[in-house]
């Protein structure tokens, strides 16, 4: 065995392969890998050309005990390896070489492989999938070989990893903490699976510069941490300290304020916009009573854009639009905002601009890496006809709608950064090109917007990731919701039916105040819908969000026996003839105030605390997910789910901490929460309607919470 050791960790590679071995603590005397496979790496020549083996390996030790180089000879090339052992970190870097004729596409390196539980106890893993989501006892979750987080693009949020981040661990004891250090951007994948019936970590990197005699570089640390604390938000603090000196979260806090930060507080997604809805968009208002932001739907360009069967090509097909100025004259007149819906990359191969968007398509490569399939007609980012469409048509759009902001769909971060083109002025791959062609194409579409119309408009789009931070301001999502919801998240749908997954705040909470502002909730404001809407318009708010009445897939809430026509929609759906519930509205109404009150700045601008400690009854929560697609899986499904009653979630800002509490419930509740320790060190206040009580802190508050009750405990 090649041998790395030193006070805390001693890391055994196999002498006639490479392979990662053992791993062992020596402060908890617990073998962390126990390997029996005999995989050092996966090599992908040309798609569908997998290598596992080599023709030889040669291996070179430091002196003092904590280095290893590795090279692994193949035809015409070669995988190259550094590992170094540092206090409880293992650090890898590698590199392909190649000289033959023959494209290296891929490097799967490391393999973690035989990671197995810490001892008897629960185990969960973290990982940065969608915007994050923990999953309980894995080894037992992922029932069958590769099953789990297997291909996870990065960054591509939707299908793939966010951040580059995750952890594996026991609750109450030590965890795996594993992480990508690159602030380049670069196209990797970020996994996690079943193998060999144990557990793999590990990455894949490639698809940047694919051609003859081309290698891979990966010039960033892959990094496998021991620490002694497991868990999401342990797991998230280790990556806060890098993640936070990186470029795109400079930019990101030098963003310009936004109306929606602390003016907006609530959203609807999917109104119709060339069609009179002013009934609900008024008596959303009445009833929720703060100004709300609407994404209106796709159906208003000339060429009509919809969710089955037309979007437009180039800008001939965009305008003039078909906006009804019922609709955006009463969100002015009450003081609302809104958005488009714009397709902005996908595009038609068979209208306007058809030879010049054809050539500057994306071209997907014969098989994706990701459980997406990517069957999108959509544009290259680089490309310099889509830079062009893309400001041309947004700036012509602002002028002509008076749009507050942008909103863009299937777009930069639901989207594998690669591109098999030649001829858009990028390496065959794509790859950190795309991404930060995406950010430019952002940067200069709000730039020229600006110096038309000077204003500032934000821009949001489907999901985030963290390269893009710096150029959205906000981002549309689902996943809070499920299993009420849609879309993201939906791969790891049974295990959340069945509570053995769920989402979890870590976008939010890694990037605080600097992350764009998250619309979800996918509601529908109907007592048919089910009950677990109250659990999630509350967790939404707890956690940073704007909640959103959704109405992509189904008809609205009928308001004194009317609806919208599926005729008039942009997809075709099947009519429930619910009604419309003003209850649920008022309690959007309520966490909205919660948000934008005078206690609110702390959860608008301050840092999420760890998981507060909240004792309380358990209740099963209706669901029945009647807003999807007619052959989606998750459409018409109904069930119930066991959740927690009451919700908290603490903050921190301006040296102070504001502890939010929110009993989900249609019944009078009791819990006892535990305050932050932080909250012990100077008095705090209860906020509860309009008393306000000094508490002696120090001691868990017992209360008894009226049914949709909201209670702040405030401490400055």
């Amino acid at each position: 065995m090649h041998i790395l050791e030193n006070e805390l960790l001693v890391a055994s590679f196999d002498e006639s392969n490479g392979v990662l071995a053992s791993l062992f603590s020596k402060k908890f005397g617990v073998e962390l890998i126990s390997n029996t496979l005999d995989e050092a790496f996966i090599l992908e020549r040309a798609q569908d050309d997998l290598r596992i083996g080599f023709e030889r390996f040669t291996a070179e030790a430091e002196a003092s005990g904590t280095q290893l180089t590795f090279r692994w000879d193949i035809e015409n090339a070669a995988v190259c390896a550094e590992i170094i052992l540092d206090g409880a970190c293992l650090f890898f870097r590698h590199h392909a070489e190649n000289t033959g004729d023959t494209p290296l596409c891929s490097i799967e390196y490391p393999l973690i492989d035989g990671i197995r539980e810490f001892g008897p106890g629960e185990h969960a893993v973290a990982h940065s999938f969608a915007t994050g989501l923990e999953i309980d006892n894995p080894l037992q979750s992922f029932a069958q070989e590769l099953d789990g987080f297997r291909y996870m693009p990065y960054p591509e949020s939707f299908s793939g990893a966010s951040m580059q981040f995750f952890g594996y661990g026991k609750r109450g004891g030590a965890g795996l903490y594993f992480a990508a250090y690159d602030g380049g951007g670069h196209q990797k994948w970020l996994n996690f699976y079943k193998r060999g019936g144990a557990l793999r970590a590990s990455q894949i990197t490639g698809y940047e510069d694919v051609g003859p005699r081309k290698g891979i570089n990966a010039p960033w640390d892959f990094v496998v941490k021991l620490i002694p604390e497991s868990g999401w938000e342990a797991f998230a603090d280790e990556y806060k300290g890098w993640a936070g000196n990186q470029s795109w979260t400079v930019s990101a806090r030098n963003r310009p304020h936004s109306w929606l930060q602390d003016y907006a507080g609530a959203s609807t997604f999917g109104i119709n916009a060339s069609h009179e809805r002013t009934k609900w968009i008024k008596r959303y208002r009445e009833d929720i009573g703060v100004p709300l932001f609407h994404i209106l739907g796709p159906d208003w360009p000339k060429e009509n854009q919809n969710f089955y069967n037309s979007i437009p090509g180039g800008l001939p097909d965009w305008f003039p639009s078909r906006f009804s100025k019922e609709n955006i004259d009463c969100i002015h007149a009450q003081g609302d905002k809104f958005a488009p819906f714009e397709f902005d990359f996908l595009a038609a191969v068979d209208k306007a601009d058809k030879d010049k968007i054809r050539d500057a398509l994306q071209k997907w490569p014969d098989k994706p890496k990701s459980v997406d399939k990517y069957t999108f007609t959509m544009l290259c980012p680089v490309s310099e006809y889509t830079r062009g469409l893309h400001v041309e048509r947004d700036v012509r759009l602002a002028e002509e709608s008076g749009c507050d902001a942008f909103y863009y769909d299937i777009s930069a971060n639901n989207i594998l950064k690669t591109c098999m083109s030649g001829s858009h002025g990028h390496a065959v791959g794509g790859g950190a090109e795309m991404t930060r062609a995406y950010q430019r194409i952002y940067r200069e579409t709000k730039e020229a917007a600006k110096k038309k119309l000077d204003k500032n408009i934000p821009a949001g789009a489907e999901m985030i990731n963290e390269t893009l931070i710096g150029e959205l301001d906000y981002y549309q999502a689902r996943a809070n919701a499920q299993p009420g919801s849609a879309l993201e998240t939906w791969p790891f749908r049974a295990l959340i039916r069945q509570n053995k997954a769920r989402v979890i705040p870590l976008f939010a909470y890694v990037y605080g105040p600097a992350a764009p502002i998250r619309l979800d909730g996918w509601g529908k404001l109907t007592k048919e819908y089910g009950d677990l809407i109250y659990h999630t318009i509350a967790k939404t708010y707890l956690w940073g969000g704007l909640f959103e009445i959704n109405q992509e897939y189904s008809e609205m809430e009928r308001l004194d026996g009317e609806s919208n026509s599926s005729e008039e929609h942009f997809y075709h759906f099947r009519p429930e003839g619910f009604a419309y519930d003003a209850g649920i509205a008022g309690f959007i109404g309520k966490c909205a105030g919660m948000r934008l009150g005078p206690c609110g700045e702390a959860m608008i601008k301050g840092e999420m605390l760890r998981s507060v400690s909240v004792q309380c009854r358990k209740i099963y929560r209706t669901y029945y997910q009647y807003n999807h697609g007619i052959h989606s899986g998750e459409q018409s499904d109904r069930g119930i789910i066991l959740l927690d009653s009451v919700l908290a979630q603490g903050y921190t800002y301006n040296g102070g901490q504001t502890v939010y509490i929110v009993n989900t419930s249609l019944f009078q509740e009791e819990a006892v929460i535990s305050l932050p320790d932080a909250m012990q060190e100077k008095p705090a206040f209860l906020v509860r309607g309009e008393a306000v009580t000094s508490i002696e802190s120090r001691e868990p508050l017992r209360l008894t919470l009226a049914p949709l009750e909201i209670i702040v405990v405030n401490q400055f």
